[in-house]
């Protein structure tokens, strides 16, 4: 059945109506936007600089760092007399102990033909004396014999070489690591990679550069280093990964303060105190400086218990008159 005709032009004038309603809306908030003035916009940014306190807290320093093991240089044996090679005591890959003889070498003494007598006789000549010399190893180790019997030698001859069993932790530092750890402590632990239990690494040092050694030893790196001593009780082999871990010291109930706040790190430091005109430089107070964990430092002098300070140290350059700060024309730090 086919709709009204009224009834069709009805709803056709109502979404004219509908269409012609938007349209002016849409106008209107084109064109004619709501004049109602509204609140003045405040600036409210905090240019302040931002701030920590002084305070208390237990604080320790551990240093973790990569270390190789390394066996011991080997030490070379050399001759102690002129003269033929007679007798080895060892074998060659021996195990040997201090004071243990190694070789022996004969020294044969030809003494000078005398001259003749006032009847123009010769005397017979002297026999040789012949002494002998026994070559003794200065450490423990395993014997490389590089002598044979018979060889004739010199005096300071190299005649063998002692491997020793042996061996010492190192791992290369910066500078930055040595100020770090505020001296070097006596001993270290070590943590072999696949190992025993971490045990303790004795006479730890530090050392510069190291020789060349011979191929079968562990090599080192040049640089500044530091090295401990591997005790003979503990089983390792040349070469291994491990962990140093080395206890820089603890301090109780120490004045702290952010590692951020202070400008140095070993023995002396600044720290910057805040202004009430943020278009002034910060003030600058010397401190002295302990132990820090990397997030707080301990203050030994210079500051008190809730004193205010700059929770970060401002830029610096560096000009003919000494480092200065740089501010914006904000008065915040550029």
């Amino acid at each position: 059945m086919n709709a009204h005709p009224t009834r069709t032009l009805i709803m056709q004038i109502l979404r004219l109506l509908i269409w012609v309603v938007i349209a002016i809306a849409l106008v209107k908030f084109a064109f004619f936007p709501n004049q109602q003035k509204g609140p003045d916009l405040v600036g409210d940014g905090d240019f302040t600089f931002p701030t920590t306190q002084v305070t208390r807290s237990d604080i320790s320093h551990e240093v973790t760092l990569d270390a190789s093991v390394v066996r011991n240089k080997s030490e070379t044996v050399k001759a102690t007399a002129q003269g033929t090679v007679v007798w080895l005591f060892v074998e060659d890959g021996a195990k040997v102990n201090a004071g243990d003889r190694i070789m022996q070498i004969m020294h044969k003494e030809v003494p000078e033909t005398p001259d003749p007598g006032p009847d123009g006789e010769v005397a017979p000549p002297a026999p040789a004396v012949e002494t002998y010399h026994n070559v003794v190893a200065a450490s423990p180790g395993t014997v490389s014999l590089d002598a044979l019997i018979d060889q004739q030698v010199d005096v300071g001859t190299p005649v063998a070489t002692i491997v020793p069993d042996t061996f010492h932790a190192e791992v290369p530092v910066t500078p930055d690591q040595l100020y770090s750890l505020q001296g070097v402590p006596e001993e270290a632990e070590l943590a072999v990679t696949g190992g025993p239990a971490p045990f303790k690494c004795t006479g730890l040092k530090t050392v510069t550069g190291s020789p060349v050694q011979k191929e079968g030893e562990g090599q080192s790196n040049s640089g500044p280093q530091l090295r401990c001593d591997i005790p003979d009780s503990e089983l390792v082999f040349d070469g291994v990964k491990a962990k140093l871990i080395i206890h820089g010291g603890e301090a109780k109930n120490a004045l702290v303060v952010p590692v951020t706040a202070v400008e140095g790190r070993y023995q002396r430091g600044m720290v910057y105190l805040p202004t009430d005109d943020i278009t002034q430089k910060p003030e600058k107070v010397e401190v002295k400086l302990g132990i820090s964990d990397g997030y707080l430092i301990e203050i030994k002098e210079g500051l008190t218990e809730g004193q205010e300070i700059l929770e970060f140290v401002p830029r610096q350059d560096n000009d003919q008159n000494g480092p200065a700060q740089e501010y914006t024309d904000a008065g915040g730090v550029g």
